[in-house]
């Protein structure tokens, strides 16, 4: 292959690959085992935003099972490892549709928590 080729080549190549990423949007009508749902929020009574993380442990059909992490971060890109997710005695289980509704703020919502990204392995 000519040197000029294999450069093209090499300049696209990201360029594919952020093309062929999900959207959060996607991630979240797609789910599946493993996912790390990252919602932003704010602690009641400030303006600082912090971060919440979901591990998505079952995948059904209709449904989907998360357990929290023990403790907020305040950077979306807090190392996993560190987050300590623990099975809870009550099961966290949303169907599909309330998945979606994770993307945006409820109305009345003081802590203004809204689903910003899916991190998948």
């Amino acid at each position: 292959m000519p040197a000029s080729i294999r450069c093209l080549c090499l300049l696209l190549l990201p360029l594919l690959s952020a093309c062929s990423e999900e959207t959060v949007q996607e991630k979240v009508a797609n789910p599946k085992t493993g996912d790390v749902y990252v919602v932003q929020f704010q602690p009641a009574g400030t303006t600082e935003t912090r971060y919440f993380f979901y591990h998505l442990y079952r995948v059904t059909s209709d449904s989907a099972y998360l357990h929290p992490a023990r403790q907020d971060s305040p950077t979306a890109d807090a190392d996993l490892r560190q987050l300590a997710f623990e099975p809870l005695p009550k099961t966290i289980a949303y169907t599909r549709a309330e998945l979606t509704e994770l993307l945006n703020e409820q109305p009345g919502d003081v802590t203004k928590s809204k689903l910003i990204q899916v991190r998948r392995p």
